[in-house]
């Protein structure tokens, strides 16, 4: 059947489009599937599902693009060579593009940024630019693109249809191409974030101890109820078990369930009844800073906006985790902090507060241990989460957990001749398998109950019994995971009006913020 003779030149240059969409896809945007897990061929089926919504929004931008000539001949070749250069680098060593890889080649000086240019990286980038030039000849001399309003409307109209639905937006922006435009542009509103003025704390703050380590490990989807130390029937935590100056607090209530809302919330002083401060006071790092202390943030995890103020708070902000991304299926470990915090500890600062920002026990589980570590199996094969049964489900997690024991042991064996105080909260638990809700994607009550654990060197314990037995005392009560504002502070042996001692695990008192759920 031939075609109506007024859609002849509406068609004539999709072919084009098409065949440098195709080029795309699998150059590029492959690289960002090349290592998700799969079990069968309905697991397949979906990320090869996923794989072309990518590349129909692919098409839709480079249709949009191909319209004017002039815009063409300037973008297509530099979208080509930085996209080879994001795909060389997701190839050969398992990292995207993120705002914190770009944060991270800013601040670095030009000789180690320049540490990471190889050959082959010059070498595919100059294969891409010669083929994207060549195409940007082809459309220019060759093609026509009639009429031009009915060519930019359907394109764009395609574009907004993807990015408009939230199911299909982030997955599409953290892909290739879109994750170069998006990274740079998610980079900026974070810098921006970071810059905004918020009133210091005032009044005084004072530090009683002239040497003092405060160590805070903020975890990540770790629930209480499957930690060994509060009664799960496997050993998931046998080293934090082993301990005798340790208190879990296994009543923590969290006020959210995602990342995005429960950090800022444990770092300000928000509470249930004042959700706003998270967005309009600093945290407690100002305060560590006017009593003294040297201040440092551990990253490996993804920045988010709404708490990247905090860690620009911090002296000293160090990345981990530069390129990896929750679409990234290769390994991503805690113990990587390591090197950092003891570079860290070596500066010999007299007062100092640490926080270490884990990856923990995120989905995807198996990418957070080591092989090593997992003792319990079967464990997850697949990405796709309707394709594993529960026990996977819980084994996986269970060895993400077991890992995490040993990171934490490992920064407790760094402070045990310090006068040096851990505490360790999640953000939120995690859903594994009750009434059928797995991850943290949705709200139910096994996000609401992190594990929570306080550690204090021998050193600390003989200078501040009162703290230690307080919290021995306030061990089983119920909490808002808002006490961590008032209690990290006490624990700094600091002296401020901003604490409120209801709030503060190391204070006693009959009363507390009981959890409110």
């Amino acid at each position: 059947m031939e075609l109506p003779s007024s859609l002849k030149p509406l068609l004539r240059p999709l072919p084009f489009v098409a065949a440098i969409t195709l080029c795309y896809a699998l150059c590029f945007t492959m690289a960002d599937f090349s290592d998700a897990p799969f079990k069968s061929a309905g697991d397949l089926l979906i990320q090869a599902l996923q794989w072309g919504t990518v590349a129909a929004a692919t098409f839709a931008l480079l249709w949009l693009l191909s319209v004017s000539r002039i815009v063409f001949a300037i973008t297509f070749p530099i979208l080509s060579t930085l996209c080879a250069a994001a795909a060389y680098f997701r190839y050969t060593s398992g990292v995207s593009l993120t705002p914190m890889a770009i944060d991270l080649a800013i601040v670095n000086d030009m000789r180690t940024s320049l540490d990471v240019v190889t050959w082959q990286l010059i070498a595919a980038m100059l294969a891409a630019l010669a083929l994207s030039v060549w195409a940007a000849w082809i459309r220019c001399k060759r093609l026509k693109f009639d009429p031009w309003w009915l060519h930019t409307a359907l394109p764009a109209a395609m574009l907004l249809a993807f990015t408009g639905v939230s199911a299909l937006q982030r997955p599409i922006m953290a892909r290739l191409p879109f994750n170069l435009g998006a990274s740079v542009c998610t980079y900026l509103v974070e810098h921006e974030t970071a810059s905004e003025s918020r009133p210091a704390f005032s009044g005084k703050a004072v530090c009683s101890s002239d040497s003092i380590t405060v160590v805070l490990i903020i975890g990540e989807t770790l629930r209480a109820a499957n930690m060994q130390i509060n009664g799960y029937q496997r050993p998931t935590t046998p080293l934090l078990c082993r301990e005798s100056n340790v208190v879990s607090m296994r009543n923590i209530y969290s006020e959210f369930g995602f990342t995005h809302k429960s950090v800022p919330y444990i770092l300000t002083r928000a509470d249930h009844n004042h959700i706003d401060r998270m967005y309009d006071e600093r945290s407690f790092i100002d305060i560590f800073k006017q009593a003294g202390y040297h201040t440092a943030w551990i990253a490996n995890q993804e920045n988010i906006k709404t708490f990247t103020y905090f860690m620009k708070e911090a002296d000293t902000l160090a990345y981990v985790n530069s390129g990896k991304s929750l679409y990234i299926f290769n390994q991503w470990l805690d113990g990587d902090i390591l090197p950092v915090l003891d570079a860290q500890l070596k500066q010999g600062h007299k007062r100092q507060l640490l926080i270490l920002h884990t990856i923990g026990s995120h989905w995807w589980y198996n990418s957070h241990y080591p092989r090593q570590f997992a003792r319990w199996e079967p464990e997850l094969e697949s990405r796709v989460l309707s394709a594993n049964s529960r026990e996977e489900f819980i084994n996986s997690y269970d060895n993400s957990v077991l890992y995490s024991d040993y990171f934490w042991n490992e920064v407790r064996n760094r402070l045990r001749g310090l006068n040096a105080i851990v505490i360790y909260l999640s953000d939120h638990g995690e859903n594994l398998g009750e009434n059928g809700i797995f991850g943290h994607g949705q709200d139910a009550p096994p996000l609401h109950y992190p594990g929570c654990w306080i550690w204090m060197t021998d050193k600390y314990l003989a200078r501040h019994p009162g703290k230690a037995a307080a919290l021995r005392a306030n061990s089983d009560k119920p909490y808002n995971s808002s006490f961590l504002f008032h209690s990290i502070i006490d624990a700094g042996d600091i002296s401020t009006r901003w604490i409120s001692p209801s709030d503060d695990v190391l204070h006693l008192n009959p009363s507390n913020n009981a959890a409110k759920n």
